[in-house]
């Protein structure tokens, strides 16, 4: 296989918890919050690897083209000295079907995981929703989780890196008002046809 190596516009955008009320976090009907626990570490890997696989993103980061990477991705994430459980959250639906047919009842559709950026800057990762379960709000309530989470523990900025071609992300975080601080260029990584 090879491959060429392209630059993908990145923006690192920012929230600051000021004390201004957050829109609260409504899940549709038949979903449902699973807080963190790590018996979860597969079932966030399965989310980010269907959510990211076969997207621009799995271009910057190879790690989510396979499901092992991205079990051992989160795996490490929830391992860091770093992680915040607090602010790591799943949603799970009762008879919502997932790709191979499975009920999600025990399963995730959504997931995101957090850090510790450094003291009182909380960072989001990973914000990723099922194809299946899109279009539904699960990405936004996901983030205002994070957010309202964060408030409650203490931090006063969040902050999260986005890719420039994904407009409908851009759009979801600037309109629960995260703001642009930098842009910058991340390799990629896209086959050649021979």
């Amino acid at each position: 296989m090879f491959v060429d190596i392209r630059y993908v516009k990145r923006v690192l955008m920012a929230f600051d918890l000021d004390g201004s009320r957050l829109e609260s976090p409504a899940l549709p009907k038949s979903f449902f919050w699973k807080e963190w626990n790590p018996s979860l570490v597969s079932e966030h890997a399965r989310v980010v690897f269907e959510a990211f696989s076969v997207d621009v993103d799995a271009r910057v980061f190879p790690t989510y083209r396979q499901l092992a990477a991205c079990e051992h991705l989160v795996d490490a994430t929830s391992s860091a000295s770093s992680f915040a459980p607090e602010a790591t959250w799943a949603i799970c639906a009762r008879g919502f079907p997932t790709p191979d047919k499975d009920e999600c009842g025990a399963e995730c559709c959504a997931a995101v995981q957090c850090l510790w950026k450094r003291e009182s800057i909380g960072e989001i990762q990973n914000v990723s929703v099922r194809p299946s379960a899109r279009r539904r709000g699960l990405g936004k309530a996901l983030v205002l989780k994070a957010l309202e989470s964060f408030e409650r523990i203490g931090a006063k900025r969040i902050v999260l890196e986005v890719t420039a071609e994904n407009v409908g992300a851009l759009l979801m975080y600037s309109s629960i008002g995260f703001r642009p601080l930098r842009y910058f260029y991340a390799e990629s990584f896209v086959e050649r046809s021979r």
